[in-house]
């Protein structure tokens, strides 16, 4: 659309991302271009962020017309500017904004500096003050012809889409085009675990031509499932994914008895002796050969922020090491402890789990962990506003799980910043099996794709049916196939903490970014270069953490593009030796090589 300015899509050439300067490329390096003129507009002293609130409709009731859209709305910079047309003040551009009866003015994402290491490092800015405003699409588009000024959509944040798993998996026809049924028929499905329990809050999906009809189990196991397309004769396949506790299953047509199908899903401890009452050392942890360094390595003092949907913290190995956070989706204070969707507590589990002798422990179980709520209900403004906060709050270590359709220039310019202000950037590649998505795809972020390992599942799992004939990894049916990945971590049947007090096997390059962001963090803390007491917070900082990342990495067999540098070593990475020996009493995941 016309008003959609700037983006930034740009990949460094042969050489990869590796050691990434954002200054002297991209988006990035465009922002190094006009700094003097958004220290200009910046330098006002009294500047903060403030973060996203939804402001009251106005008495006109403007902010409910029908066509009004969300966008994004700043000075453009003096260096991009055309020649001869003189740069506009935020303030002067804002209070234009403001006076515009066709504009409802909601928020602004403002630039800090008055707390936070940062400061010193970086103090122009590189991302101009943001309005976030209400308007119709054509007074968007006559803003965006000024030359003065950058317009953006506002865009939804949200997960990248999963593509179906299976060897022939059903095609999504148009509704228009789906012959429906006089009297949609009812399916009811039981989900009953190995160990003779009903499985509660399981998701089901039952595809057929029509696509996938979804329902939750209840307290009973019980769902029905309302088929308008199909029969239970003409469906292709049932998926079932538990909360926690269980591996989630697939299977072909039911087969219904007196009206009811039933379906079996195998507990996590029929496959791992004793857990969770056991300690478990995943089989991410062994191809990471994290399970090999001294168990004082912890990552104390490092701040991690995560990015995401928030976390469980009234899990037991949650309440206790993710005590800080923020909620951005425009809820209330302290809702950044609650997760409707789980995605952040995977993460979080895998990260900083407590070490607590039972269930799992994360990477680096005595690092800060900040939970930044972005979903659901985020938008990119909320983003920014989430990036600004990891800038004055001193974060190390970032992060970015949520994804955004099109390339934004504000988001680019203020990743920069915060690269600039020393902050680690790290981003799934996304889980599309096609193109990295955004933001994993611009310089100076750490782009993560997923790895599998064959006999890490049952055979029932969703990934048995696209597993390779040959034992051993192999990338991850979802992990991108275009160029770009820096390197690889497992992400696929890992078990991390889940919603409740349980866990659960869990895939996506979100999951294997986890584990990148877990080494990390104790690169941070314990590799002598780069402890944050001796190491300035600069840009350089990160780009050596970059760059230490990707030449610990033990490439994969072939040359695949999906994999990067290949994995992360973990002791090749701290520069240690690897002569301790892991708890023989804890439990270990399926089998992965020895390096």
């Amino acid at each position: 659309m016309s008003e959609q300015q700037g983006g930034n899509n740009m990949k460094p050439g042969s050489g990869g991302k590796g050691g990434k300067t954002p200054r002297a490329q991209g988006a990035a390096g465009e922002a190094g271009q006009q700094r003097s003129a958004v220290g200009a507009a910046g330098g006002q002293g009294e500047q903060r962020h403030e973060p996203a609130k939804q402001t009251q409709p106005q008495p006109d009731g403007r902010g409910v017309r029908a066509g009004w859209r969300r966008y994004l709305v700043a000075p453009r910079s003096l260096g991009l500017l055309p020649h001869g047309v003189p740069p506009i003040e935020f303030s002067a551009l804002f209070a234009l904004l403001e006076e515009d009866p066709d504009v409802e003015l909601l928020t602004q994402v403002r630039p800090s500096r008055q707390r936070g290491l940062g400061a010193i490092a970086e103090p122009h800015p590189a991302c101009p003050p943001v309005a976030v405003v209400r308007m119709p699409q054509e007074r968007a588009r006559a803003l965006a012809a000024n030359p003065q000024v950058v317009v953006e959509t506002d865009q939804p944040l949200s997960y990248t889409p999963i593509p179906p798993v299976g060897l022939s998996p059903a095609p999504v026809i148009d509704p228009m085009l789906a012959v429906t049924l006089e009297e949609p028929q009812q399916l009811t499905l039981r989900v009953m675990g190995s160990d003779q329990d009903e499985v509660h809050g399981a998701h089901v999906w039952a595809i057929g031509s029509g696509g996938p009809v979804h329902g939750v189990t209840g307290p009973d196991g019980r769902v029905v499932l309302t088929l308008a397309t199909d029969t239970p004769e003409t469906l292709q396949a049932l998926y079932v994914r538990p909360l926690a506790g269980y591996w989630p299953t697939r299977t072909g047509s039911p087969q219904p008895v007196n009206g009811e199908a039933v379906v079996t899903v195998q507990a996590l401890s029929d496959t791992f002796e004793g857990f969770p009452g056991r300690a478990l050392t995943g089989w991410g942890m062994q191809a990471m050969r994290l399970h090999q360094i001294p168990p004082t390595y912890r990552g104390h003092g490092i701040r991690v922020a995560l990015l995401d949907s928030g976390v469980n913290t009234g899990h037991p190995d949650l309440k206790d090491t993710v005590q800080h956070g923020h909620d951005f989706t425009g809820a209330t204070d302290g809702t950044w402890g609650v997760d409707v969707t789980g995605h952040g507590t995977w993460c979080a589990g895998i990260i900083a789990a407590a070490d607590n002798r039972t269930g799992i422990a994360g990477i680096a179980a005595e690092a800060e962990l900040h939970a930044l709520k972005l979903f659901p209900g985020g938008h990119l403004s909320d983003l920014l506003a989430a990036i600004e906060y990891c800038i004055t709050h001193d974060i190390d270590i970032a992060q970015l799980s949520l994804a955004y359709p099109v390339p934004s220039q504000l988001a680019a310019w203020k990743l920069a910043d915060a690269h600039a202000a020393g902050i680690t950037v790290i981003a799934p590649a996304g889980d599309t099996a096609g193109p990295l998505t955004h933001p994993a795809t611009l310089p100076g972020i750490l782009a993560v794709g997923a790895l599998a390992h064959t006999g890490t599942y049952p055979t029932s799992s969703p990934l048995a049916a696209t597993q390779p004939p040959w034992p051993g990894p192999y990338p991850a049916p979802f992990t991108p196939t275009a160029p770009g990945v820096d390197l690889i971590a497992p992400g696929a049947a890992v078990i991390t903490t889940a919603l409740g007090d349980g866990y659960t096997p869990a895939d996506g390059t979100a999951v294997a970014a986890a584990h990148v962001t877990g080494l990390a963090a104790l690169l941070l803390a314990h590799h002598d270069r780069l402890r944050t007491q001796v190491t300035p917070r600069t840009a350089e900082r990160a780009d050596h953490l970059y760059g230490l990342l990707r030449t610990a990495c033990r490439p994969l067999p072939g040359a695949d593009p999906r994999t990067g540098a290949g994995i992360a070593d973990a002791p090749t990475a701290l520069g240690i030796p690897t002569s301790w020996q892991p708890d023989p009493y804890a439990a270990v995941g399926r089998a992965w090589p020895e390096a």
